[in-house]
């Protein structure tokens, strides 16, 4: 049982949010953020370090029961306390704002992107200027400098940000650096700071995101984090000042695997309850006993089993890793294969619970839709494949290793990349239009094809139940079945037939599996049992009179 599991049955978290106004929702989910945070009880050195107590807060399938939560306290632990905890051994005053912000007293808050700028940040126009005075004078000089989607309105909490502006200093461009500035007390803007909130995401659970900028702000000396000189290579300065995006970029991941958790729960235990009536016997039945229903749930039951193991393998080498852009690419291997899964899974897992999957109160489509979200954030998992995939066809970078080299998965990671080298070698210069058009297309699926590979070693490592792996691996095929056709000789017939061979293996021991997701506390979707159906209608706007019971019938019905 997890840690959590208790605190996610109590009222703050059973409410059922999707017909609250903006303003109280928005309330909620900042209840909800001190509720996690009294929990874990997290030190920096836990930030700092990805300690095993940090990757379990980022593990914990109550940060998607409400993605907001997990969307705030992403922001403030791995991005603005990560960060201070940096300077932390040369800045000791910093650490009463850690303090704070380490209790939930103050909010803290990362502005890097810009409206004109988000993987070229690196660009960014926000400018702090050296005054006599050894202030700095923060500014926005253009309108799409304004810092993008950080939640920075006031929230009744008052909040500090972490913002990257370039330094100037008598007129030189000393590059970008990293400030700490106090954007509001909880109510009002602090002066010459504006923040305007856009409007909401599509489908996803609110947070109040928002355009962020700087009128001639004054900071203190105190402010700069680091120093003033010039680096000698400014690329690799931003990327250690940016560096607890790589972390950010990890903790991504886990809660694509939380979200495979619930999402295939609640596909589950619906489709256990959902009756159809047979049209050969005419009686009611289960509509999972039907081949196209059982196998993607049991499709995405194996995946996250999987990716959880991945996930943990993942962090073990995200932690050894010495070399920041070693840190990174495992980073964005895990993020990549988990999110491109966690997006096909939530969106299909949805389809198979017909219009219920529509519903935000049943939280598949909203899961999919703040999926899309962590997809981007912390590192666009197409920006960083590409980035890494041709490192890796430069022979820049290796994949890891692996044990099992007579593996499927692991020949096809082999046929992707030596195909792609040969194409490269083509070209004299891999930046040319010519050579794009070739290699991008195919950097994403080379990065999940080491990730699948990964994660399919992760879990013969961890002697996860061969069936289990057998069905993974199915999944993994038909996600390219071209290849396995040509290379591996695996028949379109014969490549369908592996994956309902494995999901019919597995059905006799669904209600096991179920237990092992251990997310029973998190599904809060009505949909998953009869007595929470019948909450959630009694629950409903009504119009006309109103009836106690249409009896127990109702729940075997085609509704």
């Amino acid at each position: 049982m997890r840690s959590t599991s208790q605190l996610a049955t109590t009222p703050l978290w059973q409410i059922l949010p999707e017909n609250l106004p903006l303003e109280e929702r928005v309330r909620l989910t900042y209840a909800r953020c001190k509720s996690v945070v009294q929990h874990f009880n997290l030190t920096a050195e836990d930030v700092l370090n990805v300690s095993p107590r940090y990757w379990e807060f980022h593990s914990d399938p109550i940060l998607v029961m409400d993605v907001s939560v997990a969307t705030i306290l992403t922001i403030h632990f791995n991005l603005c306390v990560g960060t201070l905890a940096m300077y932390l051994d040369s800045r000791p005053d910093l650490r009463q704002t850690i303090d704070r912000l380490l209790k939930f007293e103050w909010n803290g808050q990362y502005c890097l992107t810009e409206l004109g700028h988000g993987l070229d940040v690196i660009n960014m126009e926000t400018t702090a200027t050296l005054l006599p005075s050894g202030e700095f004078e923060l500014h926005t000089p253009v309108a799409h400098a304004a810092k993008f989607m950080p939640p920075t309105s006031p929230s009744g909490i008052p909040c500090v940000s972490i913002v990257h502006a370039r330094l100037f200093v008598g007129g030189e461009d000393r590059g970008p650096k990293v400030f700490l500035v106090k954007l509001h007390d909880g109510k009002k803007m602090n002066e010459g700071i504006i923040s305007k909130v856009l409007s909401p995401r599509g489908g996803a659970r609110p947070v109040k995101h928002c355009l962020t900028y700087f009128r001639n702000v004054c900071l203190p000396a105190s402010a700069l984090l680091g120093s003033l000189d010039r680096s000698r290579d400014l690329r690799a300065a931003f990327f250690f000042n940016i560096s607890r995006v790589i972390s950010g970029t990890l903790s991504m991941g886990s809660l694509g695997v939380s979200s495979m958790r619930i999402s295939s729960y609640i596909a589950a235990k619906y489709s256990l309850r959902r009756r159809v009536v047979d049209s050969s016997t005419k009686q009611p039945r289960e509509i999972m006993s039907f081949v196209t229903q059982y196998t993607p749930i049991l499709s995405a039951i194996s995946q996250t089993f999987v990716l959880a193991a991945f996930a943990e393998k993942s962090r073990e080498l995200y932690v050894l890793a010495e070399d920041l852009s070693l840190k990174h690419f495992i980073a964005a291997i895990f993020k990549t294969t988990v999110m491109k899964l966690t997006a096909t899974v939530t969106l299909n897992l949805g389809m198979r619970c017909g219009a219920q999957g529509l519903s935000e109160v049943n939280q598949l489509s909203v899961l999919n839709a703040d999926m899309r979200g962590a997809a981007i954030a912390e590192g666009d998992i197409l920006g960083i494949s590409i980035r890494f995939a041709i490192e890796l066809l430069l022979g820049r970078l290796s994949p890891p290793s692996t044990p099992f080299s007579n593996s499927l998965l692991y020949k096809h990671e082999r046929g992707l990349l030596t195909a792609l080298r040969a194409k490269l070698a083509f070209f004299p210069d891999h930046r040319s239009i010519a050579a794009e058009r070739v290699l991008l297309p195919n950097c994403q699926p080379l990065i999940e094809a080491i990730g699948l590979r990964l994660a399919y070693d992760a879990a013969r490592e961890r002697n996860l139940d061969p069936t289990v792996v057998d069905m993974f691996v199915a999944s993994a095929i038909a996600d390219d079945p071209a290849w396995f056709l040509e290379n591996a000789k695996l028949s379109r017939e014969k490549q369908i037939e592996m994956e309902v061979d494995a999901a019919s293996a597995l059905l006799p021991r669904l209600d096991q599996l179920l237990e092992q997701l251990d997310v029973e506390k998190y599904a809060i979707a009505p949909i998953v049992s009869n007595q929470r159906w019948d909450r959630y209608v009694g629950s409903l706007e009504t119009h006309g009179e109103a009836c106690d019971s249409f009896g127990a019938y109702e729940h075997h019905s085609k509704l």
